[in-house]
């Protein structure tokens, strides 16, 4: 791993509006999404009552004021998480871009799993974030781990962290073995 080349990927993907776009909309969505998950019931109850108008007014109330609603520690990872999809996305989407899509079966194992984490708990799981809270597992299900879910989103983190860095890695590696030149002069 050479962390030289490693940065200056980032810094050639990452100065392009475009793939900086794309990370920062792929982490919002994912923020999004995890809001409307964790609030689908009161939101649900608020339009059948109030309407469509003070449902959106309600619903940017709980997106901007989220926060509040979870720990701490859940806030962090649930930002941290959908930084880093936002980040592997955008190098996925260069990586197709300049030509390299075939190389790394291993490395969509490791981000398929990071992601089904990232998804299923990107907070602590018992504070309703996540696909977990949607199929109705949360603090009574995940009450056996110490950190109520938390260890998930650590994983997770790890596993994305990890695939991110081997996707930069391996951009401009030639993956070309035993070559050898043969021509005549």
């Amino acid at each position: 791993m050479e962390w030289k080349n490693i940065s200056v990927t980032w810094k050639k993907v990452f100065t392009n509006w475009r793939y900086l776009a794309l990370m920062l909309v792929v982490a919002f969505v994912f923020y999004l999404i995890n809001v409307t998950i964790s609030s689908w019931k009161s939101l649900i109850g608020f339009y059948s009552t109030l309407g469509l108008f003070n449902t959106v007014k309600f619903f940017l109330i709980l997106f901007l004021g989220f926060k509040e609603t979870i720990q701490f520690s859940s806030f962090v990872s649930l930002i941290t998480i959908s930084l880093l999809l936002g980040m592997l996305v955008s190098l996925i989407g260069y990586k197709v871009y300049i030509g390299k899509v075939n190389d790394g079966k291993k490395i969509g194992l490791f981000g398929g799993i990071g992601l089904f984490l990232a998804v299923f708990a990107p907070g602590c799981a018992a504070c309703g974030v996540g696909l977990a809270s949607v199929l109705g597992i949360s603090a009574g299900a995940l009450s056996f781990l110490p950190y109520n879910g938390l260890e998930l989103s650590i994983l997770s983190i790890g596993i994305l962290s990890f695939t991110i860095i081997k996707v930069t890695n391996e951009m401009y590696k030639c993956k070309v073995k035993n070559y050898t030149l043969n021509h005549k002069t």
